[in-house]
């Protein structure tokens, strides 16, 4: 597999959060729209043997953090501070990269909480949320409505020099096709409301192995998947996916609403029991039977570490 670092910086606020699967959805749609339908009929077809994969979206310069064995209660009561420490260091969704390169190979819930404890120091944020005001409109006489039409909606910005970044691997060096479909996604929109200006960003792609070349005896997904049997003692968070139809799809000729999907939160982590790739690309995800040949990308992009007894 060739491995990339895509960093995204966003030129306004999202809709859509980049979730693995819907990166993959978007890229098959700029192939159908760029390269043409027998393009994508083609990559569809090599998605079922040796498919794309892509992480979901993370802060730069971080990573999930990993799912491990929680420790054993300590007899022994802490301070007030190196408390507080714990308490933080748990609450942290992310966790510096140079760390997990640091850890990898002897990678536990002490030493993790450990690192953190020296790295966290602060309180870091990457998006900031504002909220922007709508009226509604009356469809009777096409104004606005007198009382009752203000309504508030929540929009996650990133933070001022902060961008996030996702990372893909392809069975065959693709370097130029990828941005040449980011390209177009980043000109279009990613997600929903692209035609009121949201979703546009500038991106950097670039070949990097640093968190793929080593082994292990389990590996930490970066994506939102669902649990195959070839992932052994997984552990790891839920969440239910609601996904729409992209493209000419979602022009309203078909309900845009898939079928829930149950899958796996990034930082994931499991024992390789079998053959990558790990996860699935799901069939049968719209009840539309015209739509038989639309998937759900619920593969996960894993990277390995060694997890040792603290």
């Amino acid at each position: 597999m060739v491995y990339y670092r895509i960093t995204i910086k966003p030129l306004g606020p999202f809709s859509t959060a980049w979730v693995s699967g819907t990166v993959w959805g978007h890229m098959a749609w700029a192939i159908r729209y760029v390269e043409g339908e027998p393009a994508l009929e083609a990559w569809m077809k090599e998605q079922e043997v040796n498919p794309w994969l892509f992480s979901s979206q993370m802060p730069e310069g971080m990573l999930p953090r990993p799912l491990l064995p929680p420790l054993t209660r300590d007899s022994k009561k802490p301070s007030l501070k190196a408390f507080d420490q714990v308490k933080k260091a748990k609450k942290a969704a992310y966790i510096p990269e140079a760390l997990f390169l640091v850890l990898k190979n002897h990678l536990n819930e002490k030493t993790l909480l450990e690192g953190l404890n020296q790295c966290l120091t602060e309180n870091r944020t990457w998006n900031k949320t504002i909220q922007l005001f709508h009226n509604q409109i009356d469809r009777q006489n096409g104004r606005t409505r007198e009382t009752g039409g203000l309504f508030v909606e929540n929009t996650t910005w990133a933070e001022t020099g902060h961008g996030f970044q996702i990372f893909a691997a392809t069975p065959n060096e693709c370097r130029d096709r990828l941005e040449c479909l980011l390209t177009f996604i980043a000109q279009a929109g990613f997600g929903a409301n692209a035609s009121t200006g949201r979703g546009n960003f500038d991106f950097l792609i670039n070949e990097d192995h640093s968190l793929f070349e080593s082994s292990g005896n389990r590996v930490m997904s970066l994506s939102h998947g669902v649990i195959t049997p070839e992932m052994g003692s997984p552990r790891y968070k839920q969440h239910t996916h609601y996904g729409k139809l992209g493209g000419h799809f979602a022009a309203g000729l078909y309900s845009p609403f898939k079928y829930p999907v149950l899958m796996a939160l990034p930082g994931a982590t499991f024992a390789p029991v079998g053959q990558p790739p790990f996860g699935k690309l799901l069939s049968g995800v719209h009840h539309d039977t015209a739509l038989d040949a639309i998937r759900h990308h619920a593969l996960h992009l894993p990277i390995p570490f060694t997890e040792v007894a603290p």
